[in-house]
């Protein structure tokens, strides 16, 4: 029995390795595959004839021994544009609604008012999936992302219930629920240009501070997924109270509402962060430079060695210059080829309930 279950997990992670691996090329023929992965041709035929059957993966093209246009080898490609994913990503104040392929793409998009009965928001996704005649027979998974921990949330905005069967029982689909960052964390992974650093530090700035770290192409998480939670930082003894109990902590300090606040409350963000009043922009170099610490102090005790940033205020060129410069300030080794803006900053409203089906119900087809 055991031998049994060795073997079908091998199976199993070769075939997520053949995946991921067209993922990063584009293209292989099966012979690349084999050479690449030091597995057997017959194993990499048998296993992608397999995948081929059942529509993960399709045959686009030739190449011949030389790498020229021909006939001599196939090549091999993923099927992402049919297959499609629903997402509902929760924030401080929003919901977005959202049908993806598995390419990335955005089909529709649709934000909404962040309900805290759970109940409302089923609907609105429900009223969301008619309002765009989708099929849900062709949606492979849904993915929620909400603040705060999946496994509690506590700090979250639905609080004791289970947030998963809630979604499932409604669309009679697997749903997938995670932490909005360690989504996008995943995100990048599979979708953008964090999959090549060996240990990488994600950071989200808008109305919530979020972090997360990954390393060997993983999203890690630690006790109730609080590993390099950042935002959770004390950085101001005599600082408001934050939502986990605690005074003074980075979130409640530097958060888009916060910067808001602190700016007389009656400015906007844009205004705020484009402002050339003095005080403002010394109230703003403030909340940067507590931000850079954390991230520099994070990184070096975590041992990143990329730093990725994303959220609402990272849409400012500004904040990003001066927000790199301070962390130079604190760490000559770091730099803008460290420290870098996501290629996906605009897409995070609906990418991390994308990659997280992906990884579960694609890439990781099989695994438990």
């Amino acid at each position: 029995m055991a031998k049994g279950l060795n073997l079908k997990s091998v199976k199993s992670e070769n075939r997520s390795m053949i995946l991921y691996l067209l993922n990063t090329y584009g293209s292989l023929s099966r012979k690349e595959i084999a050479n690449k992965l030091s597995l057997t041709p017959a194993a990499v035929t048998k296993i992608c004839n397999e995948l081929i059957g059942e529509g993960f993966i399709k045959e686009s093209g030739f190449i011949d021994a030389n790498g020229k246009s021909g006939r001599r080898e196939v090549l091999l490609s993923l099927c992402l544009e049919d297959k499609y994913v629903l997402g509902v990503n929760a924030e401080k104040n929003a919901v977005t609604y959202s049908l993806a392929n598995l390419k990335g793409e955005a089909i529709y998009l649709k934000k909404g008012r962040l309900y805290v009965d759970i109940d409302l928001v089923v609907k609105e996704l429900l009223n969301f999936i008619n309002e765009n005649s989708i099929d849900v027979k062709r949606v492979l998974a849904a993915g929620v992302c909400i603040i705060g921990s999946t496994e509690q949330n506590d700090f979250g905005v639905w609080k004791n219930c289970n947030i998963r069967e809630k979604f499932q029982s409604a669309l009679g689909i697997p749903v997938v629920v995670e932490n909005n960052v360690k989504a996008f964390a995943q995100g990048e992974l599979i979708y953008g240009r964090a999959s090549s650093s060996d240990s990488v530090l994600f950071f989200k700035w808008g109305a919530g501070i979020g972090s997360s770290i990954a390393s060997g192409g993983r999203v890690q998480s630690g006790n109730d997924n609080g590993i390099a939670e950042i935002g959770h930082y004390i950085v101001n003894t005599g600082g408001k109270k934050c939502r986990c109990g605690r005074y003074g902590c980075l979130e409640t300090e530097v958060s888009s509402q916060a910067i808001i606040n602190d700016a007389g409350g009656n400015m906007t963000l844009e205004d705020i962060v484009n402002s050339n009043d003095k005080d403002i922009i010394y109230m703003l170099d403030h909340k940067i430079d507590l931000v850079a610490l954390a991230l520099v102090n994070t990184a070096t005790i975590l041992n990143a060695d990329s730093i990725v940033l994303f959220g609402l205020l990272f849409e400012n060129k500004r904040i990003i210059e001066k927000l790199v410069k301070q962390c130079v300030r604190y760490n000559k080794n770091f730099n803008e080829s460290i420290i870098k803006i996501s290629s996906l900053n605009k897409k995070r409203e609906y990418i991390g309930c994308t990659a997280m089906c992906a990884k579960k119900y694609f890439f990781e087809i099989g695994f438990n």
